[in-house]
């Protein structure tokens, strides 16, 4: 019996699947590298075109667009907030490091930053990285007599900054020191001063102290005229 005209099977075709989006891939593939930051704008504009080019009837990939996103969006809050918390903590802004010799010096010393007119020290010294202080009342060989700000601009060298510290220093001495006591004791004394090295005058520190030095270590009490003027700089 012949077999009426017609297919009892037909070929099967697969039906035709939208390919998946470039775009949602490289929009995932960013979005996961945002920890570098540089990957996070183009993650968040690929997506953006993503959604557009993905969903029914049109490419796939839409669940890797959004991904994509949400992981850039996880970033990004995460790189805003770091840096709102580095600019507002000066103690973590590295753009302008302080000077080393600025850092806390050790117990029982003090630099050019934490010395003050008035404080007596163990040795002289010509700068100030690290001093270490004495109790006045006991024999040391240096204390400080008062303060002036040098002159500013870039770093002058020692021998102006010398001759401009011998200006000011002498005038300090005559103001704050009671000279006719020493005198009268027969104590020997050198006037000098203590000055920021070219490290911390590149970072501003422009404060340069005059000492009295005895290299006998003879000054015993305060070499200061009762009510002797301490400010910084002295006046």
């Amino acid at each position: 019996m012949n077999q009426p005209y017609g297919f009892a099977h037909s070929p099967g075709y697969p039906p035709h699947r939208p390919k998946t989006s470039g775009l949602a891939i490289a929009t995932l593939v960013l979005g996961l590298a945002g920890c570098l930051a540089l990957p996070l704008l183009p993650a968040i504009i690929l997506g953006i075109i993503a959604l557009t080019q993905t969903g029914p009837g049109k490419q796939q990939g839409r669940g890797l667009a959004i991904g994509g996103l949400a992981a850039a969006g996880f970033w990004t809050v995460g790189w805003v907030a770091l840096l709102g918390n580095t600019m507002g903590n000066p103690d973590l802004d590295t753009a302008s490091p302080p000077s080393a010799s600025c850092a806390t010096p050790p117990p029982g010393h003090a630099n050019i930053c934490t010395l003050k007119p008035g404080d007596c020290l163990q040795q002289p010294v010509a700068s100030v990285t690290s001093v270490e202080l004495a109790a006045c009342g006991n024999p040391h060989a240096t204390e400080v007599i008062g303060a002036f700000t040098a002159s500013d601009g870039p770093w002058p060298g020692s021998a102006e900054l010398k001759a401009e510290a011998l200006t000011h220093c002498q005038r300090i001495m005559a103001k704050n020191v009671d000279s006719p006591r020493l005198n009268s004791e027969g104590v020997y004394t050198d006037l000098g001063y203590l000055k920021p090295d070219r490290e911390p005058w590149k970072h501003g520190v422009r404060t340069v102290f005059c000492t009295l030095n005895s290299p006998g270590s003879q000054l015993t009490g305060s070499t200061l005229v009762p009510g002797a003027d301490l400010a910084v700089p002295t006046g």
